[in-house]
């Protein structure tokens, strides 16, 4: 999946961020690579989860492609002398579900499904919090070598 598409929608259907979504390869990269103003958004892969080889002849296998979205809100005081993030974190998650849940990025893939969520740190001035999401794929055999071998043998016989 690529990952360039749910920036672009998160920019476009997330207000809230005022289009401050960027990418990062590892969330450990994101203080180096420089910080967004707040609140900001940053969209980063997860985990692949392949399944079975479900064919002897050719090639079928389902695939489960995950990625995050790590949001990073202020958590100063608000005026009452509340920490503001905490009720803003159910507000961002709405805002992802209606931005992403159910939307087939990819016209091969799955739709978007919502897997769970994380704090990942919380300090006097930032939050930062992590929400999971996945796509099924499957993965056939136009998208291994496998086709490219086969095609090469019926024009040049093997």
């Amino acid at each position: 999946m690529k990952l360039t598409t749910i920036i672009a929608a998160l920019r476009e259907r997330c207000p809230r961020f005022e289009e401050r979504v960027g990418g990062a390869a590892q969330f450990k990269a994101i203080p180096d690579a420089g910080k967004l103003r707040l609140p900001a958004a940053y969209v980063v892969p997860s985990d692949d989860a392949p399944g079975e080889q479900k064919s002897q002849t050719d090639y079928w296998q389902d695939l489960t492609e995950g990625f995050s979205v790590i949001v990073v809100l202020s958590n100063e005081r608000d005026e009452k002398g509340q920490w503001a993030a905490y009720d803003a974190v159910h507000d961002v998650r709405r805002e992802l579900w209606k931005a992403l849940l159910g939307w087939m990025p990819d016209p091969q893939g799955g739709e978007i499904v919502y897997v769970g969520g994380t704090l990942l740190d919380l300090n006097r001035y930032e939050l930062y919090y992590q929400f999971d999401f996945t796509a099924k794929y499957e993965i056939t055999e136009e998208d291994t070598r496998q086709a490219e071998d086969v095609n090469a043998c019926r024009i040049y016989p093997c």
